[in-house]
C-alpha cells in the first residue's frame, strides 16, 4: 500500500460507483431530495479523498474525482492506487459510504465501510479501468484537496472569530492571535491527554465572561454654560430673565 511519504509513483484504477440515493434518514434526522443530489453533483469541485470507516489514515486509498446525479441516485467515479484496488478486490470490501457537510451541500469524503446506510451504494465490478502512472494528476488531486480544506477551515475560523468579537470574548487586537492558534494543529499536554491547541483555545475563549469594553459609553459631558454660575442658578436665570444673558448677569455687581 502506497503511503503519503513514498517515492515511488503509484498506477491508478478507475471505478465506478454508486455513491448515495435519495430518501429519509430518521437516525440523521436528514431527508435527502433529488434536488440535494443535484446540488452535490453541481457543486462537486474538488476530488476528495477515499478513507475506511470515515477515519483519516496515513494509507493512500484513492479519491472521488467525478459525480453525477441520476434521478434519485448518486454515482461518481473513485480513482484507487493500484494496491488498494488489489486490497478491495481481495478483501471483498466494495460498500461506500459518503461523508456529507451538515447543510448537505457538499461531499467531504467517502469511505469503504463494513455497514453501509445505504445498501446499494458500493464498486462496482465491472467498467473498471487501469491507468499508466499518473503522479502529476495524483499531486494535483491533493493539492486541491488540501487547498480548499484549508480555505473551509479558514473560513470557519473568520466565522468563529466574528462572533466572538460581536459577544465581547475578544477585542480586536487580539483577534490575530486566536487566528493563529486556531490554524495552528499542534497537540498539548493537559489534563493528562494530548489535546488539540485550538480545541483548548475554544474551551478558554468559550468559558470567559464577555468584556463590555466595546459597548457604548455615555459621551463624555458639555462643560457648563458658565463656569461662574451653578447649574441651578443658570437654569433659575434662564428661567425667570431669558432676556438677559448669563454673561451679563455674572459681570453685573
Amino acid at each position: 500500500m502506497q503511503t503519503e511519504t513514498s517515492n515511488s509513483p503509484p498506477s491508478w484504477v478507475q471505478r465506478q460507483a454508486k455513491l448515495f440515493e435519495a430518501g429519509e434518514y430518521p437516525d440523521k434526522g436528514v431527508s435527502v431530495t433529488e434536488a440535494h443530489l443535484a446540488q452535490l453533483a453541481a457543486g462537486f469541485l474538488r476530488p476528495v479523498p477515499l478513507l475506511i470507516e470515515h477515519a483519516d489514515s496515513p494509507l493512500q486509498m484513492g479519491y472521488l474525482t467525478q459525480v453525477e446525479a441520476r434521478g434519485s441516485e448518486l454515482f461518481g467515479t473513485l480513482s484507487l492506487s493500484e494496491e488498494a484496488n488489489q486490497l478491495v478486490e481481495s478483501s471483498g470490501a466494495r460498500s461506500l459510504s459518503l461523508g456529507l457537510s451538515p447543510d448537505l451541500a457538499e461531499i467531504r469524503e467517502v469511505s469503504l465501510v463494513r455497514n453501509p446506510r445505504v445498501p446499494s451504494a458500493q464498486l462496482f465490478s465491472d467498467g473498471v479501468v487501469f491507468l499508466a502512472d499518473l503522479p502529476d494528476d495524483a499531486a494535483l488531486w491533493r493539492e486541491r484537496y488540501r487547498a480548499l480544506e484549508q480555505e473551509t477551515r479558514n473560513k470557519e475560523v473568520d466565522r468563529k472569530l466574528s462572533g466572538y468579537l460581536k459577544r465581547g470574548k475578544l477585542c480586536p487586537a487580539q483577534v490575530p492571535f486566536a487566528r493563529a492558534l486556531l490554524a495552528c494543529d499542534d497537540t498539548v499536554e493537559f489534563d493528562g491527554a494530548k489535546q488539540p491547541l485550538r480545541k483548548l483555545l475554544i474551551a478558554m475563549i468559550d468559558r470567559q465572561p464577555p468584556s463590555n469594553l466595546f459597548h457604548e459609553t455615555a459621551g463624555t459631558p458639555a462643560p457648563p454654560e458658565n463656569p461662574l454660575l451653578l447649574p441651578e442658578e443658570a437654569s433659575f436665570y434662564r428661567r425667570h430673565f431669558p432676556h438677559i444673558a448669563l454673561k451679563d448677569i455674572v459681570g453685573a455687581d
